[in-house]
């Protein structure tokens, strides 16, 4: 047993080393010498998953749901889930199925199984929530999707398709002001969905994006799995744009990147630090920006909308 589980965190680095070839094998290993490890079917699913093999790393992960709820059955009922570790391979595995069936277009499974790891772990430890928010967006059910990403927060991700969510249900204030914060979360990918001109000499600072979300890293995942939601959709990339260079907007976006260059300075004061970091909170706030967002709305529609014939 101690064999699987050194051939199991040896899987894991090579994971962690986005070397999924060689995780497959030493999973397969790990499963060769106990067929009864959770963890290692977790492994081996996520080396598949990886891989881009969707139906392989579903089974292999449905296998180790398996094997993870018979051990738990032998466990008292009282269970901590994500603090205990020997629950975790069970979150793990609905989690892997869920973004397999998500892949898959098996929305129905996905939301399920989403919806699961949710009662399990409220806090969400594994950020299924942004995730059952988009899967919900598109199934059509638009209103579950905003109600999933209203409870995550100032994630980048959330923002940029609670605003698309917004637009869609003819909320146009509330899409500028969830467009506005989301540019403000990740000027790289604002610039990319409205082919704009990447923001120059921008620097990160962790004090304000914790979650490291605001890097051009970032806007590229974005892209690669919500791509779509954009593509074939011009009003939407014109309504983001216009928002994007409104001068109320703009002049936001010029403060935020100035803080920045401040805050990323090592020898600032801890007293001015905190400072500029209570400005730039501010700054970024949905109260803050919902002082204009009626006013902004008003002229971008009257530019966008009524030379079309629109209301």
């Amino acid at each position: 047993m101690d064999d699987a589980r050194r051939y199991c965190e040896l899987g894991a680095e090579r994971l962690e080393r986005n070397e999924p070839e060689e995780a497959l094998h030493l999973f397969n290993r790990a499963i060769e010498i106990d067929p009864e490890n959770a963890e290692a079917w977790c492994g081996r699913g996520k080396a598949c998953y990886d891989l881009g093999r969707l139906e392989r790393a579903d089974r292999d992960f449905r296998r180790a749901a398996k094997v993870a709820r018979h051990q738990l059955e032998k466990r008292p009922a009282r269970r901590r889930w994500w603090a205990d570790r020997e629950t975790r391979p069970y979150l793990r595995a609905l989690h892997g199925r869920g973004l397999c069936r998500f892949w898959l277009l098996m929305y129905d499974d996905a939301a399920r199984m989403f919806r699961r790891l949710l009662r399990l772990a409220p806090t969400d430890p594994l950020d299924v929530r942004f995730l059952l928010g988009e899967t919900y967006f598109r199934m059509g059910e638009i209103d579950r999707a905003i109600r999933e990403w209203q409870a995550v927060g100032d994630d980048p991700d959330v923002l940029y398709n609670l605003g698309l969510a917004y637009f869609y249900r003819g909320e146009f204030t509330r899409s500028v002001n969830a467009f506005r914060r989301a540019i403000l979360e990740n000027l790289y990918l604002v610039a990319r969905i409205t082919d704009s001109e990447v923001f120059s000499d921008l620097p990160r600072y962790a004090g304000t994006h914790y979650k490291g979300l605001d890097h051009e890293d970032a806007a590229l995942d974005y892209l690669d799995r919500c791509a779509d939601l954009w593509r074939g959709r011009p009003i939407l990339k014109r309504w983001l744009r216009a928002i994007y260079e409104h001068p109320v907007v703009r002049k936001d976006v010029q403060q935020h990147a100035k803080h920045l260059r401040r805050l990323v300075d090592e020898e600032l004061e801890p007293g001015e630090r905190a400072r500029i970091e209570g400005e730039n909170t501010t700054l970024r706030s949905e109260a803050r920006l919902a002082q204009t967002d009626r006013d902004i709305t008003r002229e971008i529609s009257m530019r966008l909308f009524i030379p079309d014939g629109l209301e």
